[in-house]
């Protein structure tokens, strides 16, 4: 889970922009609106002409740079298939330009400067998304087909979609789920009693998917900017999850230690993050529930450091 690693670096995340309405697989795509374009030429994902990935990142992000040798094999690889890779960034062409040159081949795509991070947010922001690497796939009718991180799943849609074998209708079933929690967190931030209904409809989408179950009670609580978070929600989805993986999965352990936390029990949230990091076996999810204790507890201190302030 991505975004669980994310909150590991802070203990809230940063508010989404809501200005516009939550988007899906199917919808138009946007116009690329470009500041500079660092390298190749000027390209428009709505000529109808090519197939096209969409991919935003930045130099300072370690994982967009190991995805970025993978998106230049998939550019060759298609290239004669009318497949095009862009790759958009809201940083300076003063800092890109010495990066891309520096990569050389190895980032033998498009790479643009976004103008005012209006790409991102015709993309990133209306479709939910606040982690880097992103990739979309616009296809040759205009329309956003698939988004995903570029190294889970992109070779095997391209190929697909170049090969006319893409099954919109059912990626467009998959996505509900994202789609429908762009709806509940935008409803929640404004405090709409629709959210509730919502949310319900949401962890029951999930099934007896642990992972879904867990990542949604993380994103129903984690945004601390949000004043009407469903606490008691996001715990029964962990209720549920717990009796599909029992008492002693660490996942659930670990995300009801965030909602525990962000419900202002820390004591309790962070007395879970080290249940969750006894429970589990790999070095990733140890990795994780360490970030989160480090978190926690530097949280913990700021707060009493402010109440020792106090007069």
């Amino acid at each position: 889970m991505n975004t669980l690693k994310r909150w590991a670096l802070c203990i809230s995340l940063a508010a989404v922009s809501w200005e516009m309405s939550a988007a899906k697989l199917g919808d138009p795509a946007a116009s690329l609106e470009i500041q500079t374009w660092a390298k190749g030429k000027p390209v428009d994902v709505k000529d109808g002409k090519s197939i096209y990935i969409v991919e935003f990142w930045a130099t300072w992000c370690g994982p967009c740079k190991v995805s970025i040798p993978h998106l230049s094999e998939l550019q060759k690889k298609f290239k004669d298939k009318g497949v095009v890779v862009v790759g958009v960034t809201d940083e300076p062409v003063s800092k890109v330009k010495p990066f891309v040159d520096k990569m050389g081949d190895q980032m033998a795509y498009v790479v643009a400067c976004d103008k005012d991070q209006k790409t991102s947010a015709a993309y990133m922001e209306a479709y939910g998304q606040g982690g880097i690497p992103t990739a979309f796939v616009v296809g040759k009718n205009g329309k956003v087909l698939w988004l995903g991180h570029p190294m889970d799943g992109l070779d095997k849609v391209i190929e697909d979609v170049v090969n006319g074998k893409y099954d919109l209708a059912a990626a467009i079933k998959r996505d509900e789920g994202r789609v429908l929690m762009n709806d509940f967190q935008k409803l929640s931030a404004l405090g709409d009693p629709q959210a509730k209904a919502v949310g319900l409809k949401l962890v029951e989408s999930a099934g007896e998917d642990v992972d879904k179950l867990c990542e949604m009670a993380f994103m129903m609580v984690a945004d601390s900017s949000n004043k009407n978070r469903d606490f008691a929600l996001a715990e029964s989805a962990l209720d549920k999850a717990e009796k599909l993986g029992g008492k002693q999965d660490h996942r659930v352990i670990g995300i009801r230690s965030v909602a525990r936390f962000e419900s202002g029990k820390q004591e309790e949230g962070l007395a879970l993050a080290k249940a969750a990091l006894e429970a589990s076996k790999e070095d990733d999810d140890k990795a994780r529930y360490n970030n989160f204790i480090r978190v926690m507890k530097t949280k913990m201190e700021g707060d009493q450091k402010q109440d020792k302030a106090k007069p």
